[in-house]
């Protein structure tokens, strides 16, 4: 007798109806996580370039400006002759903040000693299902924080 090798057709068929489960569970996750994780990751950016912003400050002795603009959402850094668009990150980021705050100032400027005006930027994405704020303290310290809802922020 010779030995068969291969799949059965019902072999074939289950594998399929499995991976069509999995797919069908997985996608709306994955497309309600998208966004989110986009955000995010401009939050962080946002972050970085602020911190960018005054470390430049401090290796030039000048001034190095942070400055948001809301149509089209973006902010320049001004030293580092750097422009970043919102709308690069797709998922609909725009600066907005939980009660339509877009920002607190239309500019930040740090000082040669690292130190800054205050205020915050709000960011959120299209479905507005989480918040950022990301903005320097009068120190010149770099707060990233996620809305927790109510009141508070983390």
């Amino acid at each position: 007798m010779q030995k068969r090798s291969g799949f059965t057709l019902i072999q074939l068929t289950i594998v399929i109806a499995l991976l069509a489960i999995l797919t069908a569970v997985g996608v709306p996750n994955f497309l309600n996580w998208l966004p989110k994780y986009r955000l995010k990751s401009a939050a962080r950016d946002l972050y970085s370039n602020l911190q960018l912003a005054k470390m430049s400050a401090i290796k030039a002795n000048k001034n190095c400006r942070v400055k948001y603009y809301k149509n089209p959402d973006r902010y320049t850094v001004d030293l580092l002759n750097k422009t970043i668009r919102l709308s690069d990150y797709k998922s609909g980021i725009t600066f907005q903040g939980p009660n339509n705050q877009t920002f607190a100032v239309a500019a930040i400027t740090f000082n040669s000693r690292g130190s800054s005006n205050s205020g915050y930027a709000y960011l959120t994405n299209s479905g507005n299902t989480a918040y950022y704020r990301v903005g320097p303290l009068t120190s010149g310290a770099i707060k990233l924080q996620k809305w927790g809802g109510g009141t508070s922020w983390k």
